[in-house]
């Protein structure tokens, strides 16, 4: 589409390998289309990624992570980087810290049913304090990553920007907008840019329709 490769890749779902393996086959999908940059016809210095709701939090671990690549590795793809020229997210978590997701938003999105699996332990709060569990959690979540140096994010969210009702079902507000403002906001302050954008805001063109012309706007200036 108007000079721009596109690939949909696939990943394992917490349920059949915890974190960071998701996160890892992302990158592992970065790293092997850059490896076929020549035969593709693909410019390596010029990938991005978006997805929605898991896809978009994979694609933000990538933009905001240090570079993968391992430059000594006997795999070529594994030589590649990981690093993204822009990012594009639909209802995406900045924290995959179930208790900093407490901490920010309140009621129960922290208690969805994806975190049953997403360490490998049950999420009681003795197995979240636990050091091992600590430690991935902090590096699970992208808020803790984002340096001045970073790709620039476009951001979209659907659900209402309001406060999550005490009684609300497990997992309800999982892809709240605060998710989004919180990372804009530390976004902002290292002077990266970073588009944000709500499916009610009313504005032209519409969100998905501008995200698609804001990624292929700075893959196009990327080249230059």
């Amino acid at each position: 589409m108007r000079g721009v490769s596109f690939a949909s890749i696939s990943y394992r779902y917490t349920t059949q390998a915890p974190y960071p393996a998701p996160m890892l086959d992302g990158a592992r999908a970065i790293q092997f289309l850059r490896s076929k940059a020549a035969e593709w016809n693909i410019d390596p210095k010029r990938v991005a990624a978006f997805g929605g709701s898991a896809g978009a939090g994979i694609s933000m671990w990538l933009g905001f992570h240090d570079d993968l690549a391992n430059p000594r590795s006997a795999d070529p793809v594994e030589r590649e980087s990981t690093r993204l020229t822009c990012v594009g997210s639909v209802g995406g978590q900045s924290s995959y810290d179930p208790l900093q997701i407490k901490e920010w938003l309140g009621g129960h999105a922290w208690e969805h049913p994806a975190f049953q699996t997403f360490y490998g332990v049950e999420p009681t709060l003795e197995n979240l304090e636990k050091p091992e569990i600590k430690k991935l959690r902090y590096e699970a979540s992208v808020i803790n990553y984002v340096t001045a140096d970073d790709p620039p994010v476009f951001m979209i969210y659907g659900e209402p920007n309001v406060p999550l009702p005490d009684n609300g079902p497990a997992g309800g507000g999982i892809h709240h907008p605060k998710f989004g403002l919180i990372l804009k906001e530390k976004m902002d302050g290292l002077k990266i840019e970073c588009v944000y954008r709500h499916q009610t805001d009313g504005l032209q063109p519409p969100p998905q329709a501008a995200m698609s012309e804001w990624l292929i706007g700075h893959l196009k200036a990327a080249g230059k």
